[in-house]
């Protein structure tokens, strides 16, 4: 396979090895979708957790809630939504 062959769209993600993400998945992977809007920022402290985070602003900890928060900042937080650093500060997405 050529660069040229991907470059153009001629090889499907199977034939790469690569699986198929769409393009929402990768927005919230990455936390850059366009329409997200961002109800505060918070900055982290020594013992917080996703979590409690996502209980204190949506009243919930349920994983639901507090992967909104993750999905939002894997640029900040990275791969592992358990270590989270004080001082990194997170965007928390509206509802």
């Amino acid at each position: 396979m050529s660069p040229v062959e991907e470059e153009e769209g001629n090889v499907s993600p199977s034939d790469t090895g690569k699986s198929e993400i769409s393009d929402t998945m990768k927005r919230w992977a990455t936390g850059k979708q366009a329409d997200q809007k961002i109800l505060a920022e918070y900055t982290v402290v020594k013992g917080d957790t996703l979590s409690a985070i996502a209980l204190k602003y949506y009243g919930s900890a349920a994983r639901e809630s507090w992967m909104r928060i993750y999905e939002a900042n894997t640029d900040v937080i990275g791969d592992n939504p358990n270590l989270i650093r004080p001082g990194q500060v997170l965007k928390i997405p509206e509802k």
